[in-house]
């Protein structure tokens, strides 16, 4: 439960037309074009019952994903025993997946309910993040190529956040570009070449 939810014990007929509202208008619109008023028309309710329960737009579509309303496909993990390449096309994945429409709408959604709501963060972190963020600690750690001495949480950090950084600012994600960010990664994590270390 949320810190935005508020006020009297909710009605669950209300509470399911509400979140099956969110859903139907983010199928056919814009993150930029849904309202608590076009919620409210949607699930008909008036506008004070969303207030009682939600603080904004951004809370009720945290809640329409992690009760389920919303589906959202899992995350990509990296596999293979080529880390370059696992992490290539793992970083292809999660661009896919968090560029198209519906991935634009919900990390906008997401990401702004987190920013303004410590218990939304908190469960969004859990249901999300966190789980990937550790899956790619352990495959950094456990490969014989990098350093076992790298901060490969870090590395994980720079190469999630890269991803959600230019997709929030609505830059473009380039093959390229994601080749450069794995180059200068996983060298960084690579231990001394011999010409280096004379």
């Amino acid at each position: 439960m949320t810190q935005s939810r508020r006020g009297p014990k909710r009605n669950e007929a209300s509470r399911r037309a509400i979140l099956e509202a969110t859903r139907d208008i983010l199928r056919t619109d814009s993150y930029d074009r849904l309202s608590l008023d076009g919620i409210a028309r949607r699930a008909g309710v008036g506008k004070q019952t969303i207030y009682r329960w939600w603080s904004s737009k951004a809370a009720v579509v945290v809640d329409a994903v992690l009760d389920g309303f919303i589906p959202t496909p899992p995350l990509p993990e990296p596999s293979g025993s080529d880390i370059a390449e696992a992490l290539r096309e793992w970083l292809l994945a999660f661009r896919e997946q968090i560029a198209s429409p519906v991935g634009r709408t919900l990390s906008r959604a997401l990401t702004g309910a987190a920013a303004v709501d410590d218990t939304a963060a908190t469960r969004l972190y859990t249901h999300f993040t966190g789980p990937l963020r550790e899956h790619l600690r352990e495959r950094l750690a456990s490969d014989a190529e990098l350093r076992p001495d790298a901060d490969h949480l870090a590395a994980a950090d720079a190469l999630i956040g890269t991803l959600i950084f230019l997709t929030l600012s609505r830059q473009p994600v380039e093959s390229d570009h994601l080749d450069g960010l794995l180059d200068v990664v996983l060298n960084g994590l690579r231990g001394p070449s011999d010409d280096s270390a004379e």
